[in-house]
């Protein structure tokens, strides 16, 4: 569980310095690249959050929902 966190916090921290970069990019060409990789890692966060879902519905038997409704 420890592995699956600590991947997340790196994507995070990704996500974070990306968008840092994007509040200095002197023009439109750059800013364009840095919103790509923003938008990958966020599709990988996304990616990661449903896998780690999935793993945990798998070890307690649920259905994989929160539970918040």
């Amino acid at each position: 569980m420890e592995e699956r966190i600590a991947h997340l916090q790196s994507l995070l921290a990704r996500l974070e310095a990306a968008n840092a970069r994007l509040a200095t990019v002197p023009d439109a060409a750059e800013a364009a690249d840095v919103l790509a990789e923003i938008n990958d890692v966020a599709q990988a966060i996304s990616t990661e959050v449903e896998r780690q879902r999935r793993a945990v519905a798998a070890d307690d038997g649920s259905d994989g929902q929160l539970g918040l409704l």
